[in-house]
């Protein structure tokens, strides 16, 4: 399949583009930042892997890599809305700035590439995104208020599309991830030895949210205990919940 996804710099993103080639798709990539990427295996770097760097909290620069794909005729079959940031916008005080960067890159990005391509797959006949979400899209983050609220945004994005568009063959999917070892945040860092066993790595995500490609789920939890907190702890307060992941605090 013709898979594009965001963000693929690092963390998450990084590892999926790697598993995404190593099982034969067709991969376009964007991500602000390039480094990381130029040390990627060389037999990964062939024809069937592309690049652009672009920051999906700027328009134009996102506007400049469609084009580019229309010109040489990429349409996905699979869009992986992984990119995101998580800033620093917590008590004393609240960063204008901060919490606008957040918006733009988790909300307005991925907003940006749905509507890019959605008539193309709608016009197809099929086509799926995948948004990658969060626990913090049900229970707010006083770490990260704006975090907390992008994520929630994107999920009722997803949602409210998968409504429109229930009776055709297009899917919207969304992974409400739990604790993952990645750059993001510095809350879920490797220093625990043995590493903590709440916290999935970024290699074992990204191969989740590839064997997601071929179900026929919409909504999809990592690690498999997110599941049970959804299901099962739905009516726990906020401040409940703040307690029990304090330690995953800032």
């Amino acid at each position: 399949m013709r898979v594009f996804v965001t963000g693929v710099s690092s963390g998450i993103g990084r590892e999926l583009a790697i598993k995404l080639l190593e099982a034969g798709h067709e991969v376009w990539a964007i991500a602000r930042r390039t480094p990381v990427l130029d040390e990627l295996p060389d037999e990964l770097l062939c024809r069937s892997f592309r690049f652009d760097e672009c920051d999906i909290s700027d328009s134009a620069a996102m506007e400049k890599a469609h084009a580019k794909m229309v010109s040489q005729g990429f349409l996905p079959d699979v869009v992986i809305l992984n990119a995101a940031v998580d800033l620093d916008d917590e008590f004393p005080g609240l960063d204008y700035s901060q919490g606008c960067q957040m918006m733009r890159t988790n909300v307005d990005g991925a907003y940006f590439w749905i509507t890019k391509f959605i008539d193309a797959f709608v016009a197809r006949g099929s086509g799926q995104f995948i948004a990658v979400s969060s626990l913090f899209a049900h229970w707010p983050d006083s770490a990260s208020v704006s975090y907390a609220s992008s994520k929630a945004a994107l999920t009722m994005i997803m949602r409210g599309l998968r409504l429109r568009y229930s009776t055709s063959n297009l899917q919207f999917k969304v992974l409400y991830l739990g604790p993952v070892d990645t750059p993001i945040n510095p809350r879920f860092t490797p220093s625990e030895k043995p590493p903590s066993p709440i916290v999935a790595s970024a290699n074992k995500t990204a191969g989740y949210i590839v064997n997601m490609m071929s179900r026929n789920h919409n909504n999809f939890y990592f690690p498999l205990y997110i599941f049970a907190v959804f299901t099962f702890l739905r009516w726990l307060p906020d401040s409940w919940f703040e307690l029990l992941t304090k330690r995953f605090k800032r």
